[in-house]
């Protein structure tokens, strides 16, 4: 078995090789000299190789110290820097955090700003991605998203299941037929999602007429657009009546600039989840922000 030598061997001769002085890697580890000393026979007898010999009044590296003393410097170096990281993380009041970009704008933005209202010393930045992030990397604390792909996280959890509901500029109403009944909806313009193969197939305007009892094969797609956002960007500039996800249109509803038409709403087939970084336990703000985003986001669901 290829046994290792003792780490406290190998920082002993580290500090001797890079202070050149037994005495200074004493002072520097907080322990004797002859401590030192000891610790470094020790690797030597390891490694069966002479590292230090005596020059003058101090001591100097033999050619396979130099040899070792090059490996193993580096990777002190990288403990070190870990540790420094590890500290820097710890009090860090800056959080990096993903959410898909249907959710980064409409839902998410507003809670940021009630936080930062609350926590005027955090920094956070939110990046709008569809694509999933690897939490292990460090590069984000949290990622918002949705349906099965929480499987690709270790840790994670359940925010809410959204609601579909037909919305519509209060502009569009106004001039358009009037309303009386589900059925009346025929009469305008329709905006589609097409959400694409990644997901579950969510409810559609068809499913909508079902469910308030309208039997029809004539629901006409006049705009079909690719994102759930581009489909409220869409309704509030008058294009039509869309049938979208209420997360992305709360504030707009709050303005007064979207306006729900009718009943009935329909759930989405899967939930949105928040995964977070190994290291969020450990950082007390990071901690915070968590449970403040999942006991928002359970109110909300």
């Amino acid at each position: 078995m290829n046994r290792l030598p003792s780490l406290r061997s190998v920082q002993a001769f580290e500090a001797v090789g890079r202070t050149g002085s037994v005495r200074a890697a004493a002072e520097e580890l907080g322990v004797s000299a002859g401590a030192v000393t000891q610790q470094v026979r020790a690797l030597e007898t390891r490694l069966q190789h002479r590292l230090l010999q005596r020059s003058g009044r101090g001591v100097a590296l033999t050619p396979w110290g130099s040899l070792y003393f090059q490996r193993v410097s580096a990777g002190m170096e990288q403990l070190r820097s870990a540790k420094d990281d590890v500290e820097r993380e710890r009090g860090s009041k800056h959080l990096m955090v993903s959410a898909l970009s249907s959710l980064a704008v409409g839902w998410l933005g507003p809670l940021v700003l009630e936080w930062k209202r609350r926590n005027s010393d955090i920094s956070i930045v939110v990046q709008a991605d569809d694509l999933e992030p690897r939490m292990d990397t460090g590069e984000f604390d949290f990622r918002i998203s949705y349906g099965d792909r929480h499987r690709q996280h270790p840790r994670h959890t359940h925010l809410f299941t959204d609601r579909l509901m037909a919305v519509a500029s209060p502009d569009l109403l106004s001039a358009g037929p009037s309303i009386t009944g589900p059925s009346s909806l025929l009469k305008f313009p329709l905006i589609w999602v097409e959400w694409g193969s990644d997901y579950v197939a969510p409810p559609t305007w068809r499913d909508w007429f079902a469910a308030a009892g309208v039997v029809t094969k004539n629901v006409r797609r006049e705009l079909t657009v690719s994102h759930g956002s581009a489909a409220v960007y869409a309704a509030v500039d008058g294009l039509g009546i869309a049938l979208a996800q209420y997360s992305i249109v709360a504030s707009a509803l709050a303005r007064g600039t979207l306006v729900r038409v009718m009943h009935p709403e329909l759930m989405l087939p899967e939930s949105h989840f928040l995964a977070w970084g190994a290291a969020v336990p450990g950082k007390p703000h990071a901690a915070a922000f968590q449970s403040w985003l999942i006991e928002a986001a359970r109110r909300f669901g």
